[in-house]
């Protein structure tokens, strides 16, 4: 009898464990790739005459609206 509580509770805490890990798998592919520019970035930017915050704001909407896989 209590060999079974204790393997149901090792059980039970392995899941958690792995469902835990594949929620923090999942949100990390989901923010990968998702940082603030850089200041080279954005120097280039602005030498290729996309430095206002307007052009900015609409290369950053083109980018969200890409397929991300």
């Amino acid at each position: 009898m209590t060999d079974g509580i204790i393997g149901a509770v090792i059980m039970v805490a392995i899941t958690t464990g792995l469902v835990l890990a594949i929620q923090v798998a999942q949100q990390a592919m989901g923010s990968a790739g998702r940082y603030p520019l850089n200041s080279f970035e954005r120097e280039l930017l602005q030498s290729a005459g996309w430095g206002d915050s307007t052009s900015r704001g609409l290369l950053q909407a083109d980018l969200e609206a890409m397929p991300q896989q």
